[in-house]
């Protein structure tokens, strides 16, 4: 399995302040990072995304913008699969963050863990990430954009591994689901 997963947390609709990335390389993470973003609507930050995950524009004030990070975050983004929890919002949020930069967007094909989920584990009450993974034992920090994109990493992982699938696009195959450009 190869594959990365990407996680936002916003302060106001598609502006982004933090962003994970959980780079996974032969069915091992290889890596789980994340960056606080300055967004562009700073110093606004909504309320509600503020009580959700907890980030302040204090504690964005002095960090880099989406723009900025770009040339750190493209190496990890472009020419591989990109997995999400909820992919039309995290998705949404990259393509709008790249268009108000006017930022090429990287070369990529995508899937939603949720909709995985719902096909491999069918029946479930819920397929939060947070329900998802109390259900599988796996512990973290919700609402922070690494620990989410690790911890979606690692349930696509359980995913392959409880369908005795090798790969993410065997994993989309057998759902019936398929990979949407970025």
């Amino acid at each position: 399995m190869t594959f990365t997963a990407i996680d936002f947390e916003t302060a106001y609709a598609k502006f982004p302040c933090e962003i994970g990335i959980c780079v996974v390389e032969n069915d091992e993470i290889q890596s789980a990072n994340s960056w606080l973003i300055k967004p562009a609507c700073f110093p606004y930050m909504n309320y509600w995304c503020y009580k959700t995950h907890g980030i302040s524009s204090d504690m964005v004030q002095d960090e880099p913008s989406f723009a900025d990070l770009w040339s750190t975050l493209q190496p990890l983004l472009d020419d591989t699969l990109l997995i999400a929890h909820n992919a039309p919002f995290d998705m949404g949020v990259l393509r709008a963050s790249l268009q108000y930069y006017d930022l090429a967007m990287p070369h990529s094909d995508y899937v939603c863990s949720v909709s995985l989920s719902r096909r491999v584990w069918k029946g479930l009450e819920s397929y939060s990430l947070h329900n998802l993974c109390a259900l599988h034992d796996i512990h973290f920090h919700h609402h922070r954009a690494g620990a989410d994109a690790e911890a979606c990493a690692k349930l696509v992982l359980k995913m392959a591994e409880s369908s005795g699938l090798s790969s993410v696009e065997e994993l989309v195959a057998h759902t019936g689901l398929q990979l949407q450009k970025v």
